[in-house]
């Protein structure tokens, strides 16, 4: 057996003092996600639900100040890095959740809704949207455009840099040294990026959507992938225009953000090689050919049921969780959006999922095995991926992360099966919330037992942090030495 035992005596332990400052440290960005729709709250003078908001603001505020006092650790190790960022999301979630009781969600409730919003999911809990205010609606857009981007891909940028955390939590997108200088550049130009997806969304869509409050808080959602609409059936009481255009933002998010950097240097085949977007769209185009092929063999929809199935699809394929009409039943059709929702977008995007780049060098690996078949056994072939070879270190995050995905998908699915609920559609609401899709078979909602809920909160926090992130936070070793 390998010496695991000497390999961990030399691994070095996160120290709390440092994670605590780097904490602090971001408590400026804490703040700006609740000082927004606290905007929104003021100028429509909720005073209750801009009370709820002022109060998380200004601890916010008040820890970046002591931050000033305390400093910022300029030796902070790759796992306290890694800390730092699981403990930002664990905060982050639990910040919003007095606005969130305000807008009349229990405890329980309000807490799925904030994880849901921060991790850019979707999947909801909420009753009478219809009659919150804007700022409730703002609130929740606002935390998935937050925890789509701004946390969970620039907050690797500003906390990780180009190290291996970075390269297994799958966020080699943003760092590339041959196009950025720095990680806080990398995170600007990213914002700058994200900040013209989401204008143009919000331009688009309030021209579309009947309510221009309804096309702004659309808008932050889809660009982040996330899936939160102010009424409660999605997308479907809109038209097919804007259901459309509101996919395409989905799509146009979940492959890499870093590739739109490229774009701003008119470096066009180096953002289509760095974002795989056109194997990305050929990905799409195949599987909706496959939904209309199953559709036309079993049920024979009628034109507006197959464009539906078709953007529901892609919703799933974008992690976005947008549903413009119910998920048929039909179980091909189910089997394909299930894929889709493992697969997931790009890696560096706002998308979650096992990430569609790790999918093609799974099929390099299985393209490479048949080769050295073929082959005499002393002919030298490496895996390789766009010409350039895949580091053995990428191979192994790649397999940790499908190992951890499979085994939480198992995880959360028993549960669900002990507790009574359907097969299908636990595993459809499992697999929704691992891939922080929002999807949902119709067994999530208010009426949920609450033990299932928290397995989903749980299911949607390991997705959005890569599962080894949170592993490596929760882990004993990461904070106190073995002997």
């Amino acid at each position: 057996m390998p010496n695991t035992t000497g390999q961990a005596s030399t691994s070095w332990q996160a120290r709390p003092s440092a994670v605590a400052k780097a904490i602090l440290s971001h408590g400026h960005l804490l703040a700006a996600v609740m000082a927004v729709p606290l905007c929104v709250a003021l100028a429509e003078w909720d005073i209750s639900l801009t009370v709820a908001m002022a109060l998380p603001t200004i601890l916010c505020l008040a820890a970046a100040g002591l931050s000033t006092r305390y400093g910022v650790p300029d030796d902070l190790r790759e796992n306290e890095a890694v800390c730092t960022l699981v403990m930002l999301f664990l905060v982050l979630s639990i910040l919003p959740i007095p606005a969130l009781m305000v807008l009349g969600m229990e405890f329980n409730d309000a807490l799925f809704e904030a994880v849901s919003g921060v991790t850019s999911t979707g999947l909801t809990v909420a009753q009478g949207t219809m009659e919150w205010p804007f700022a409730g609606h703002v609130l929740r857009g606002w935390l998935q455009w937050t925890g789509g981007f701004a946390i969970a891909v620039a907050g690797v940028a500003l906390l990780l840099g180009p190290g291996t955390a970075a390269s297994t939590m799958g966020n080699v997108g943003i760092n590339d040294r041959d196009i950025l200088n720095s990680t806080r550049t990398q995170a600007r130009g990213l914002l700058i990026a994200y900040g013209g997806i989401t204008a143009l969304a919000i331009a688009a869509l309030v021209v579309l959507i009947p309510d221009w409050q309804e096309g702004v808080a659309i808008a932050l959602s889809a660009v982040s992938t996330g899936g939160f609409t102010p009424r409660p059936d999605s997308l479907a009481s809109y038209s097919t225009a804007a259901q459309a255009v509101t996919i395409f933002f989905c799509m146009a998010t979940a492959v890499s953000l870093a590739a739109y950097v490229q774009l701003q240097s008119r470096d066009w085949r180096g953002a289509l090689r760095h974002s795989e977007a056109v194997n990305f769209s050929g990905f799409a185009l195949a599987g909706l050919m496959c939904v209309v092929v199953v559709l036309m063999l079993t049920v024979q929809p009628s034109w507006s049921a197959l464009v539906d199935a078709g953007l529901n699809f892609l919703s799933g394929l974008s992690t976005a969780g947008f549903s413009t009409a119910p998920i048929p039943t039909e179980p091909g059709y189910l089997a394909l959006v299930l894929g889709g929702m493992i697969i997931g977008g790009g890696v560096g995007s706002t998308a979650g999922g096992i990430k569609f780049d790790r999918v093609i060098t799974l099929a390099q690996m299985v393209r490479l095995t048949l080769l050295r078949l073929r082959i005499p056994p002393h002919a030298v072939t490496s895996l390789r991926d766009g010409g350039r070879k895949v580091s053995v270190d990428r191979v192994i995050s790649i397999a940790a992360v499908l190992f951890c995905y499979a085994a939480s998908a198992m995880l959360c699915w028993m549960v669900f099966l002990l507790s009574g609920a359907p097969p299908l559609s636990s595993l459809f609401e499992v697999i929704s919330a691992l891939s922080t899709v929002g999807l949902s078979s119709g067994l999530t909602g208010p009426d949920m037992q609450t033990h299932l809920k928290y397995v989903l909160i749980a299911a949607m926090l390991m997705g959005r942090l890569e599962f080894l992130a949170l592993l490596l936070a929760l882990s004993p070793g990461t904070w106190i030495k073995r002997r």
